[in-house]
Protein backbone atom coordinates (compact mmCIF):
# COMPACT_ATOMS: atom_id res chain seq x y z
CA UNK A 1 0.00 0.00 0.00
CA UNK A 2 1.52 3.31 -1.10
CA UNK A 3 1.91 6.06 1.41
CA UNK A 4 0.70 9.54 0.42
CA UNK A 5 3.20 12.28 1.20
CA UNK A 6 2.42 15.68 2.66
CA UNK A 7 2.26 18.23 -0.14
CA UNK A 8 2.07 22.00 -0.06
CA UNK A 9 0.18 24.52 -2.11
CA UNK A 10 0.60 27.86 -0.38
CA UNK A 11 -2.63 29.84 -0.18
CA UNK A 12 -1.24 33.35 -0.17
CA UNK A 13 -4.27 35.29 1.18
CA UNK A 14 -4.41 32.94 4.17
CA UNK A 15 -0.63 33.13 4.57
CA UNK A 16 -0.58 36.92 4.59
CA UNK A 17 -3.52 37.02 7.00
CA UNK A 18 -1.75 34.59 9.36
CA UNK A 19 1.52 36.54 9.19
CA UNK A 20 -0.32 39.76 10.08
CA UNK A 21 -2.41 38.26 12.87
CA UNK A 22 0.04 35.93 14.61
CA UNK A 23 2.36 38.64 16.04
CA UNK A 24 -0.65 40.42 17.52
CA UNK A 25 -2.05 37.27 19.15
CA UNK A 26 1.33 36.16 20.49
CA UNK A 27 2.10 39.70 21.71
CA UNK A 28 -1.21 39.89 23.60
CA UNK A 29 -0.51 36.52 25.19
CA UNK A 30 2.95 37.58 26.34
CA UNK A 31 1.56 40.89 27.63
CA UNK A 32 -1.04 39.04 29.73
CA UNK A 33 1.70 36.84 31.20
CA UNK A 34 3.64 40.01 32.03
CA UNK A 35 0.59 41.51 33.76
CA UNK A 36 0.12 38.29 35.74
CA UNK A 37 3.72 38.49 36.95
CA UNK A 38 3.31 42.16 37.90
CA UNK A 39 0.25 41.37 40.00
CA UNK A 40 1.91 38.34 41.56
CA UNK A 41 4.84 40.53 42.64
CA UNK A 42 2.46 43.23 43.95
CA UNK A 43 0.56 40.67 46.03
CA UNK A 44 3.79 39.22 47.40
CA UNK A 45 5.09 42.69 48.32
CA UNK A 46 1.82 43.60 50.02
CA UNK A 47 1.76 40.40 52.06
CA UNK A 48 5.40 40.84 53.06
CA UNK A 49 5.14 44.50 54.04
CA UNK A 50 1.78 44.47 55.77
CA UNK A 51 3.17 42.05 58.36
CA UNK A 52 6.23 44.23 59.00
CA UNK A 53 6.49 46.66 61.88
CA UNK A 54 5.16 50.12 60.95
CA UNK A 55 7.76 52.74 60.08
CA UNK A 56 7.70 56.09 61.83
CA UNK A 57 6.48 58.77 59.44
CA UNK A 58 9.62 60.85 60.00
CA UNK A 59 11.68 57.97 58.55
CA UNK A 60 9.57 57.41 55.43
CA UNK A 61 11.26 59.94 53.17
CA UNK A 62 9.66 61.52 50.10
CA UNK A 63 9.44 58.33 48.01
CA UNK A 64 8.62 55.37 50.28
CA UNK A 65 8.06 51.91 48.85
CA UNK A 66 4.52 50.92 47.96
CA UNK A 67 2.55 49.24 50.79
CA UNK A 68 5.07 50.31 53.45
CA UNK A 69 3.22 50.28 56.81
CA UNK A 70 3.67 53.48 58.78
CA UNK A 71 2.51 55.37 61.84
CA UNK A 72 2.00 59.13 61.84
CA UNK A 73 1.00 61.61 64.52
CA UNK A 74 -0.68 64.92 63.81
CA UNK A 75 -4.08 66.43 63.06
CA UNK A 76 -6.64 66.37 60.27
CA UNK A 77 -7.38 69.40 58.13
CA UNK A 78 -11.13 69.08 58.70
CA UNK A 79 -11.98 72.08 56.51
CA UNK A 80 -10.82 70.39 53.30
CA UNK A 81 -11.77 66.93 52.04
CA UNK A 82 -12.09 65.33 48.63
CA UNK A 83 -14.62 62.72 47.49
CA UNK A 84 -13.17 60.22 45.02
CA UNK A 85 -16.10 59.49 42.73
CA UNK A 86 -17.59 56.21 41.52
CA UNK A 87 -16.31 53.87 44.22
CA UNK A 88 -18.42 50.71 44.41
CA UNK A 89 -18.45 48.59 47.56
CA UNK A 90 -20.58 45.44 47.92
CA UNK A 91 -22.65 46.55 44.95
CA UNK A 92 -23.44 50.00 46.37
CA UNK A 93 -22.43 53.39 45.03
CA UNK A 94 -20.22 55.65 47.10
CA UNK A 95 -17.02 57.62 47.45
CA UNK A 96 -13.61 57.32 49.04
CA UNK A 97 -12.89 60.17 51.43
CA UNK A 98 -9.51 61.89 51.07
CA UNK A 99 -8.64 64.32 53.86
CA UNK A 100 -5.35 66.25 54.18
CA UNK A 101 -3.44 65.53 57.37
CA UNK A 102 -0.85 67.74 59.05
CA UNK A 103 1.94 65.47 60.37
CA UNK A 104 4.15 66.47 63.26
CA UNK A 105 7.22 66.05 61.07
CA UNK A 106 6.76 66.99 57.43
CA UNK A 107 9.42 68.39 55.13
CA UNK A 108 8.48 71.90 54.03
CA UNK A 109 5.18 71.73 55.84
CA UNK A 110 3.71 69.41 53.20
CA UNK A 111 0.43 67.74 54.08
CA UNK A 112 -0.27 64.03 53.85
CA UNK A 113 -3.31 62.99 51.77
CA UNK A 114 -5.11 60.37 53.84
CA UNK A 115 -7.55 57.95 52.21
CA UNK A 116 -10.04 57.33 54.99
CA UNK A 117 -11.99 54.66 53.13
CA UNK A 118 -15.43 54.24 51.60
CA UNK A 119 -18.71 55.99 52.44
CA UNK A 120 -22.06 55.34 50.83
CA UNK A 121 -23.34 57.96 48.43
CA UNK A 122 -26.69 59.08 47.09
CA UNK A 123 -27.21 57.23 43.77
CA UNK A 124 -29.17 60.24 42.47
CA UNK A 125 -26.18 62.47 43.28
CA UNK A 126 -28.49 65.11 44.73
CA UNK A 127 -26.67 65.06 48.06
CA UNK A 128 -23.12 64.40 49.11
CA UNK A 129 -22.18 62.59 52.30
CA UNK A 130 -21.24 64.62 55.35
CA UNK A 131 -17.61 64.15 56.38
CA UNK A 132 -17.12 63.57 60.10
CA UNK A 133 -14.47 65.90 61.57
CA UNK A 134 -11.75 64.45 63.78
CA UNK A 135 -10.57 67.00 66.30
CA UNK A 136 -7.27 67.26 68.10
CA UNK A 137 -4.00 65.40 67.79
CA UNK A 138 -4.36 61.76 66.70
CA UNK A 139 -2.13 58.85 65.78
CA UNK A 140 -2.83 57.02 62.51
CA UNK A 141 -1.58 53.72 61.16
CA UNK A 142 -1.87 52.61 57.56
CA UNK A 143 0.23 51.98 54.48
CA UNK A 144 1.70 53.92 51.60
CA UNK A 145 -0.13 53.84 48.29
CA UNK A 146 0.55 55.48 44.94
CA UNK A 147 -1.46 58.30 43.45
CA UNK A 148 -3.46 57.43 40.36
CA UNK A 149 -4.57 59.01 37.12
CA UNK A 150 -7.22 57.21 35.09
CA UNK A 151 -9.36 58.09 32.10
CA UNK A 152 -12.47 60.01 33.05
CA UNK A 153 -15.62 60.62 31.06
CA UNK A 154 -16.62 63.72 33.00
CA UNK A 155 -14.38 66.54 34.13
CA UNK A 156 -15.94 68.29 37.09
CA UNK A 157 -13.34 71.03 36.98
CA UNK A 158 -12.09 72.56 40.18
CA UNK A 159 -15.07 73.07 42.45
CA UNK A 160 -15.18 75.84 44.99
CA UNK A 161 -17.22 74.16 47.70
CA UNK A 162 -15.81 71.55 50.08
CA UNK A 163 -15.83 68.58 50.04
CA UNK A 164 -14.75 68.61 46.40
CA UNK A 165 -15.65 65.85 43.97
CA UNK A 166 -12.65 64.37 42.15
CA UNK A 167 -12.19 61.66 39.52
CA UNK A 168 -8.51 60.85 40.15
CA UNK A 169 -6.09 60.62 43.04
CA UNK A 170 -3.45 62.70 41.29
CA UNK A 171 -1.42 64.41 43.98
CA UNK A 172 -0.17 67.34 41.92
CA UNK A 173 -3.74 68.20 40.87
CA UNK A 174 -5.01 67.91 44.45
CA UNK A 175 -2.15 70.13 45.56
CA UNK A 176 -3.29 72.83 43.14
CA UNK A 177 -6.86 72.55 44.39
CA UNK A 178 -5.77 72.64 48.02
CA UNK A 179 -3.36 75.54 47.46
CA UNK A 180 -0.78 73.96 49.77
CA UNK A 181 2.08 71.50 49.27
CA UNK A 182 1.25 67.81 49.65
CA UNK A 183 3.42 64.71 49.73
CA UNK A 184 3.56 62.74 46.43
CA UNK A 185 1.82 59.62 47.73
CA UNK A 186 -1.41 58.53 49.41
CA UNK A 187 -1.75 57.12 52.93
CA UNK A 188 -4.42 54.41 53.25
CA UNK A 189 -5.76 54.00 56.77
CA UNK A 190 -5.96 50.81 58.77
CA UNK A 191 -9.37 49.87 60.22
CA UNK A 192 -10.42 51.28 63.58
CA UNK A 193 -8.12 54.30 63.63
CA UNK A 194 -9.40 57.88 64.08
CA UNK A 195 -11.26 59.06 61.00
CA UNK A 196 -11.45 55.68 59.25
CA UNK A 197 -14.60 54.70 57.38
CA UNK A 198 -14.96 51.35 55.62
CA UNK A 199 -11.45 50.25 54.69
CA UNK A 200 -11.25 47.01 52.71
CA UNK A 201 -8.18 47.66 50.62
CA UNK A 202 -7.45 45.39 47.69
CA UNK A 203 -4.10 45.08 45.96
CA UNK A 204 -5.86 43.86 42.80
CA UNK A 205 -9.50 43.90 41.79
CA UNK A 206 -11.56 41.00 43.08
CA UNK A 207 -11.67 38.29 40.42
CA UNK A 208 -8.90 39.87 38.40
CA UNK A 209 -5.78 38.44 39.97
CA UNK A 210 -2.82 36.78 38.25
CA UNK A 211 -4.90 33.70 37.44
CA UNK A 212 -7.29 35.72 35.26
CA UNK A 213 -4.39 37.14 33.25
CA UNK A 214 -2.95 33.67 32.77
CA UNK A 215 -6.34 32.45 31.52
CA UNK A 216 -6.44 35.32 29.03
CA UNK A 217 -2.88 34.50 27.91
CA UNK A 218 -3.88 30.88 27.28
CA UNK A 219 -6.85 32.11 25.22
CA UNK A 220 -4.63 34.30 23.03
CA UNK A 221 -2.12 31.48 22.51
CA UNK A 222 -4.91 29.04 21.59
CA UNK A 223 -6.19 31.55 19.04
CA UNK A 224 -2.67 31.78 17.60
CA UNK A 225 -2.50 27.98 17.42
CA UNK A 226 -5.88 27.96 15.65
CA UNK A 227 -4.58 30.42 13.05
CA UNK A 228 -1.52 28.21 12.43
CA UNK A 229 -3.64 25.05 12.16
CA UNK A 230 -6.07 26.76 9.77
CA UNK A 231 -3.15 27.86 7.59
CA UNK A 232 -1.76 24.31 7.56
CA UNK A 233 -5.08 22.79 6.54
CA UNK A 234 -5.65 25.33 3.75
CA UNK A 235 -2.07 25.35 2.42
CA UNK A 236 -1.46 21.58 2.38
CA UNK A 237 -3.15 18.24 1.97
CA UNK A 238 -2.92 17.58 5.72
CA UNK A 239 -6.70 17.30 6.14
CA UNK A 240 -6.87 14.69 3.38
CA UNK A 241 -4.10 12.68 5.06
CA UNK A 242 -5.91 12.86 8.41
CA UNK A 243 -9.19 11.73 6.85
CA UNK A 244 -7.43 8.97 4.94
CA UNK A 245 -5.71 7.63 8.05
CA UNK A 246 -9.04 7.48 9.89
CA UNK A 247 -10.64 5.18 7.32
Amino acid sequence: MSRVALTWKIHWPTTLFALALLPCLLGLGVWQLHRAEQKRIALAEFEQRRNAAPVDFADLGSAPALYTPAVVHGRYDNAHSFLLDNRISHGRFGYEVITPFVPEHAAGGAKLLVNRGWVEGDPSRLQRPAIDPVDGEVTLTGHVYRDSSTFQFVDNGHEEKWPKLIQNLKTDDLQRQLGEPVLPFIFRLDPNVPGAYRVEWQVVNVGFGPERHIAYAVTWFLMAATVVLTWLLISSNLWSLIRGSSK
